[in-house]
């Protein structure tokens, strides 16, 4: 072979891999959930009967469209294993098929129209985005994909809030889709001026939203960046420079903490009131509904809405959420549907806590994505424990698609030990041999003639002390 062929064929095993037309169908489904959501032109897209759920169709059929591709591409024989996916969240299937049950009975049976279908119809996106991400043949690809569509809506969504700061309140439910936007700039080990303005850009949208769910979800940013991303970096210098640093650092955000909360009580009339008198009376019609069936609720066969009684608001004739999915799933659910979701998320967490997050792989490449994924699932978490985000059917696609990416890279990923992941060289995770950029200078590949390196079976001898006589 001429090496003009050689210096092609490297050429080409260097480029990275593209996305397959319905791997950017699938992207393409994911920019119109979120066009839908921020919707910045004001026309009410979420409220249209056939678009609002557009978004789920395009992505069920490309990611069919994919697993068919892939079939057919693979070796004869060879049969692809989707067991891992479904075994690692099993809970939040069932939790979904029981609430697609109860309000498929509730709508042909009690003659309800608002139920908790949304619920249930949207949770298995995180199956399906979980299995374009693990068998993706371009990963990164994907992963960028997805993030520069999230980062286009939240550089909108940050405009308009900041247009809109002191006029009026906007994009308070999609917050969650914002403010963790942060990680994803300050993720990468190196940094550039615009990461660092984007941080701050991102970090900021928490006091222009002007919402204690903003302030949370900012808070809980914070904490993440300084507990996962900055406080294990410093693992290579000695202990006590080590606890230096993570002392000055908690000492720091104490201070921070205690300094932004002395502002919040000297200005308390300028927060926002969170509506606790509507919340509360919601949430005591939530809890009562647990208490008369606290085992497993009304099997999600009731209605998505009550009757609000305290005063008239004015619209969907007093028929109200409770502003509050966690809530909703301990009524409906009773202690059955509650510990199906926090046992699905736990699962999860673990897998991504012990694969793609894991400290050692934060020089990965898809590093800087699973953690962005994982800071917009934990915000998705606490924006859905007071407001409805999952009945919403654009919000819920994306909730559980980020968490789907997350759950597919960490499969992708595995788990890391200390037998599968040594200090330096090749990272070896379940049948992918990863090499960090600082190892692959120092340390070129093998050649495959001389083999694996043979360990001598001898032990070391350590050098005599000399002792000097007086």
């Amino acid at each position: 072979m001429s090496a003009p062929a050689v210096a092609a064929r490297a050429a080409a095993r260097r480029r990275p891999a593209a996305l397959l037309w319905s791997e950017q169908g699938f992207v393409a489904a994911v920019l119109l959930a979120t066009a839908i959501a921020v919707d910045p032109l004001g026309q009410d897209l979420a409220a249209d009967r056939v678009l609002k759920h557009l978004p789920l169709a395009l992505a069920l059929v490309f990611a069919l469209l994919t697993a068919v591709g892939r079939r057919l591409r693979a070796a004869p024989g060879s049969r692809p294993d989707r067991a891992p996916i479904l075994r690692r969240a099993w809970p939040l299937a069932l939790l979904s098929a029981l609430i697609v049950a109860g309000s498929l009975y509730e709508r042909v049976f009690g003659g309800v129209r608002d139920t908790f279908l949304n619920v249930g119809l949207y949770m298995p996106m995180t199956f399906v985005a979980a299995a374009m991400a693990r068998d993706s043949e371009s990963p990164q690809a994907l992963l960028r994909a997805v993030a520069g569509v999230l980062l286009a809506a939240g550089a909108v969504m940050g405009a308009l809030l900041i247009a809109n700061y002191g006029v009026r309140q906007v994009y308070h439910e999609q917050i969650f889709l914002v403010i963790p936007l942060a990680v994803l700039c300050l993720a990468p080990l190196r940094r550039t001026v615009l990461h660092w303005l984007g941080g701050a850009f991102f970090l900021a949208m928490a006091w222009f939203s002007q919402k204690l769910t903003s302030y949370a979800v900012g808070a809980l940013t914070v904490a993440y960046l300084l507990a996962v991303l900055w406080l294990p970096r410093p693992s290579a210098r000695p202990a006590l420079q080590r606890a230096t640093l993570a002392y000055w650092t908690l000492l720091l955000a104490a201070a921070g903490g205690a300094l932004l909360a002395a502002l919040l009580l000297a200005h308390r009339a300028a927060l926002p009131s969170g509506n606790l008198e509507y919340r509360l009376h919601t949430y005591a019609q939530a809890w009562r509904s647990f208490t008369d069936s606290p085992l497993w609720g009304s099997m999600f066969a009731a209605e998505a809405v009550r009757k609000f009684t305290l005063y008239t608001i004015g619209i969907a004739r007093n028929m109200l959420p409770t502003h509050s999915d966690i809530l909703d799933l301990l009524a409906n659910g009773g202690l059955a549907g509650i510990s199906l979701w926090a046992l699905g998320l736990a699962m999860i967490a673990r897998t991504a806590a012990r694969g793609a997050l894991a400290p050692r792989l934060r020089d990965a490449p898809e590093a800087p994505y699973a953690h962005a994924l994982a800071m917009i699932s934990l915000a998705a978490a606490v924006t859905y424990a007071f407001n409805p985000i999952l009945l919403q059917p654009a919000l819920a696609f994306l909730v559980w698609t980020c968490l789907g990416l997350l759950l597919g890279v960490a499969l992708r990923r595995g788990p890391t030990t200390s037998e599968t992941l040594p200090k330096h060289g090749v990272r070896k995770v379940q049948g992918h041999a990863w090499r960090s950029k600082t190892t692959a200078a120092r340390a070129p590949d093998r050649p495959s003639s001389q083999g694996p390196r043979r360990r001598s079976r001898w032990p070391r001898s350590r050098p005599a002390t000399v002792r000097r006589p007086w």
